[in-house]
This record gives structure tokens, sequence and C-alpha cells, in this order.
């Protein structure tokens, strides 16, 4: 795969946007200089492949292929980053789960406690709970 993101000045080029025509995105490394044009598609829509190749700073990760390069570019503080982003996106799918468990529970305890009385799901299920400062006027 041909590397068109390396820079002469630093490692790998930072591109940011120059101009937004109509036909075309003109963008310019902030640290060489160097100068890439996008032509729009008939959709409105630019080469994809290219701009992944041109923004490789932009979209590497610390695993896999890339992680040397990484290393390089941003050192293995950047790695510790990237894994507490990581972990702290699995800790809000865990409790998210651990929510849904735990309301079924009650829905259940509920639903055991008023067996017999006719009560519908929506009466088993629990209220939602709302947060006040103290200061609003309830009712």
């Amino acid at each position: 795969m041909k590397d068109d993101s390396l820079c002469p000045k630093s490692f790998l080029c930072a591109f940011e946007e120059s101009r937004n025509l109509p036909d075309a995105v003109v963008e310019i490394c902030v640290r060489c200089g160097k100068k890439v044009i996008y032509n729009k598609g008939k959709n409105g829509r630019i080469d994809n492949k290219k701009y992944l190749r041109d923004h490789r700073r932009d979209f590497i990760q610390p695993y896999g292929e890339d992680k040397k390069l990484f290393i390089k570019l941003w050192g293995y503080k950047g790695i510790e980053t990237a894994q507490r982003f990581i972990d702290k996106k699995k800790n809000k799918v865990l409790l998210k789960e651990q929510r849904q468990l735990l309301k079924e529970k009650r829905i259940w305890m509920r639903e055991k406690a008023f067996r017999g009385l006719g009560k519908s799901k929506a009466e088993l299920t629990p209220p939602k709970y709302i947060k006040t400062t103290g200061f609003q006027k309830l009712g």
C-alpha cells in the first residue's frame, strides 16, 4: 500500500481543511505545507481510500499493524490513554447490563409479592426516579 501520509518535517502529515468547494476539498499539512486536493464525485463524496492514505495520523490504532507507528507517534502514554478509554466504554456497557438485571429482578419480586391481586405489568414496573436539586417546585 502506498503511504502518502509521510511528512518531510515530522513523522506523519497533520492536515487541516483549507477550503471546501462545491467540487473539491483542499487540505494543507500544518507542518510541511503539503497541499492535497480531493475531488468530489456526483454524490458529493470524496475518495475514501485516498483520504485514509493521507490521514494515517488521524486513524492510527494502538494495536495490530500500526502499533509500532502509534508508539513512535504518541508513545506508551497514548496506549495507556486509549486503554482507559476502552475500559470506560466496557464499564458503561456492564453498568447498563447490571441495571437491566436489577430492573428485571425488581419486576419479578413485585410479581411474586402481588401474585393474585390482578396487577398489570405497568403497575409492577418500578417507577423512574427523578433527580432534583431541591429548588424545583414539584406539583
